[in-house]
């Protein structure tokens, strides 16, 4: 009587074996095609910011001085403080450009826990054009246009980079003498990509 019960015992292991073998042969791939993965975009990665020069002359006050800069001249401290001033880095030198697989675009830290999201980011015209979507410090539109993204860098024009006339004063308030304190500088860029 034991071997009837140790034989009807196996039996139904096996039986539960073969099915859930079975079972599991006839699941579908969640990739059956075997498709490889699509296309990371070439400009995923971070940067970190290097150069700008202005395009064009242009005048800002600066600590109460006039201070007209001609073309070629070192616009780096506008163009950064514009595109990382609002980095929460506890070294201001640790800020870069984090453009991410899902379009979001990050203030990162290098050497710091540190980050924020910074935007969105959309490639135009088969990666000529980058186009920020900041919301953070404030919502406004930055196009990077003629991109080279060539020997690890990003290099490329902002055609209308929001300005102050004034530096003592935030973008947009009113001026003084009557205006607002907003103009556009065209300037060149030059980032580093660092991954």
């Amino acid at each position: 009587m034991e071997k009837i019960k140790l034989a009807s015992v196996i039996s139904i292991l096996t039986i539960t074996l073969l099915a859930i073998i079975i079972i599991a042969g006839c699941k579908k791939d969640d990739n059956e095609n075997n498709d490889p993965p699509a296309p990371v975009n070439p400009l995923v990665g971070t940067y970190n910011f290097v150069a700008a020069t202005f395009n064009e002359p242009i005048t800002v006050i600066v600590n109460g001085d006039t201070n007209h800069y001609l073309a070629g001249d070192d616009a780096f401290l506008f163009v950064g403080g514009g595109l990382l001033g609002a980095a929460p880095c506890d070294n201001a030198d640790n800020a870069a450009l984090q453009l991410r697989a899902d379009f979001t675009s990050w203030y990162v830290c290098h050497g710091e826990s540190n980050e924020a999201q910074q935007g969105t980011w959309e490639p135009v015209l088969d990666n000529t054009i980058l186009k920020l979507n900041i919301s953070n410090p404030a919502d406004f539109v930055i196009n990077i246009t003629n991109i080279d993204l060539s020997d690890n860098k990003l290099i490329g024009d902002i055609p209308a980079l929001p300005m102050p006339y004034d530096t003592s004063l935030p973008v947009g308030d009113p001026l003084p003498g009557g205006g607002i304190n907003f103009q556009v500088a065209k300037v060149s860029v030059e980032f580093t990509k660092v991954n």
